[in-house]
């Protein structure tokens, strides 16, 4: 299991990401996009909600700031896309996830009135990829919503008091728990 503190510092663009093992991260937010920054791997990362080609809500690409490169115009592009969350979905090691879901065996009635937001596995999700769902289907959109999947992790509270964004991760997430980590502070957590 992997957890995660993420707290607003006093600094309004500086957001800072603490494991068991101290600070880890620094999530540095602009208008348009955030940089997260990792003092463990010295690297960075842009978060932005511009995924496919579009401005998405509840939707953030994960680009690696590492490595960028000019088009023919000249101006400076980012390649590598390393990780999406697309209307509160995800695909990792070949299995769908969802931030902000409903699990299975919660009612309705204890998931509406707890502060905790699950992350859930969605083992009979009815599609292969990400780019099969037409975001713009209302109907799709709506049904999305329903699934409900396995319980692999948690967050909780408010990053812009000392207590902190709180994320819990199964082991089956460790290795992009500092994602899940910032998109779930950037998403649902920020003020």
């Amino acid at each position: 299991m992997s957890e995660y503190i993420v707290r607003k510092t006093p600094k309004e663009s500086e957001v800072r990401i603490f494991s068991t093992k101290g600070e880890i991260a620094t999530i540095e937010r602009g208008e348009l996009s955030s940089r997260l920054i990792s003092h463990k791997l010295d690297r960075e990362w842009v978060l932005t909600n511009f995924v496919n080609g579009e401005r998405r809500p509840f939707s953030i690409s994960v680009r690696d700031a590492n490595n960028r490169t000019h088009g023919q115009d000249g101006n400076e592009k980012m390649l590598n896309q390393v990780f999406v969350v697309w209307d509160q979905l995800f695909k990792h090691n070949g299995k769908f996830y969802m931030l902000a879901s409903h699990p299975s065996g919660k009612s309705w009635k204890n998931y509406v009135n707890s502060p905790i937001k699950y992350i859930t596995r969605l083992d009979d999700f009815p599609y292969r990829d990400l780019s099969e769902l037409d975001q713009e289907d209302f109907t799709l959109r709506h049904k999305i919503k329903r699934f409900r999947g396995k319980a692999v992790g948690e967050a909780s509270g408010l990053g812009i008091n000392e207590k902190g964004h709180h994320v819990r991760l199964d082991r089956e997430l460790k290795d992009i728990g500092l994602f899940i980590a910032a998109i779930s502070y950037l998403l649902y957590a920020s003020g």
